[in-house]
């Protein structure tokens, strides 16, 4: 049984992977041309689907921060749905392809996620069912996987949170922000005749 931080590990080296390609797309792509009221609003859209993406996931670890290998999180986001991590990264990924204003980078961004980690959340659950048994079998039952449930919601008073998983998630999550100002200077720098446009991508 493949332990849960090598999956992790694996995670992260598939994303960066993906990343660089999309990024060598990017620098030579540009979005068709649409009017202003278009491209200002699905900016501002976008942005506020990556703000709830991004701070969604900063407050998930607050719950399970090093506690994962540890004991069956059933609390706040994790009592109404199993992978609410996930749940806000694919919020966020949205609002990013949203940013992009390009509807072919946004269907590559929700088909990338959509096949990729259901597998992944596949896999942790099988290592996390054969480490906690009955009781991760009843959570598998009782809380769905992707769709939150929010009459199952329970929230403790208080939770033992710790600063360096919290300071960890908030660096993570920062990364979300980044493919905004980044499309902006890819634009300016097209415009500007620095960087080739070999595609017009609807």
């Amino acid at each position: 049984m493949t332990d849960l931080p090598k999956l992790l590990k694996e995670r992260q080296l598939h994303s960066r992977i993906f990343v660089g390609f999309a990024i060598l797309l990017l620098l030579v792509s540009r979005p068709e041309q649409r009017g202003v009221w278009f491209n200002q609003t699905s900016i501002w859209f976008g942005y506020m689907l990556v703000i709830i993406g991004a701070f969604g996931r900063v407050y998930c670890s607050t719950f399970i921060g090093g506690r994962k290998n540890d004991v069956v999180v059933r609390e706040g986001p994790f009592s109404i749905v199993r992978n609410p991590l996930y749940v806000f990264s694919f919020i966020a990924v949205v609002g990013i392809g949203i940013e992009s204003k390009m509807l072919s980078i946004l269907t590559a961004l929700v088909a990338v996620f959509a096949l990729y980690y259901p597998r992944v959340v596949a896999k942790e659950e099988a290592f996390l069912k054969h480490k906690f048994g009955d009781t991760y079998d009843a959570y598998l039952r009782e809380v769905p996987r992707w769709w939150p449930n929010f009459s199952l919601w329970s929230e403790p008073e208080q939770v033992d949170a710790k600063p360096v998983f919290l300071r960890k998630t908030a660096m993570d999550a920062a990364i979300f922000f980044l493919p905004l100002p980044c499309f902006v200077i890819i634009g300016k720098l097209q415009g500007a005749q620095i960087l080739p446009v070999w595609l017009t991508l609807p």
